[in-house]
């Protein structure tokens, strides 16, 4: 019989070898799609259940990957958008020029 029960509230988002920030940067810079780095996110959450199945925790977090910043993924999601990112398409384009700056908005 099972005393103990283990769970994780969390896990680090960049991957092992900073594998989202990289491919942040090369979308940032127009050198890697959206489908792209959305490939990489699902990769480095995917690697993180794994590494925590395998390390035996019995209850994993799942819904906590954000690309970039989960306040900016909630403002995002639920329609709070300041009125200077309004114009913006909907989407991480939005979303990183909330965090960033864009040409005349200043970033959150």
């Amino acid at each position: 019989m099972k005393i103990t029960t283990t769970a994780t509230l969390g896990f680090p988002r960049m991957g092992p070898n900073r594998e989202l920030k990289f491919a942040l940067e090369k979308h940032w810079k127009g050198s890697l799609t959206e489908v792209d780095l959305i490939k990489v996110s699902e990769d480095v959450e995917t690697m993180g259940w794994k590494l925590q199945k395998e390390a035996g925790i019995d209850l994993i977090t799942v819904g906590d990957m954000y690309l970039y910043d989960c306040v900016l993924f909630w403002i995002e999601s639920l329609g709070i958008v300041p009125h200077r990112f309004e114009n913006l398409a909907a989407g991480t384009t939005r979303m990183f020029s909330m965090a960033r700056g864009v040409d005349g908005a200043e970033a959150l």
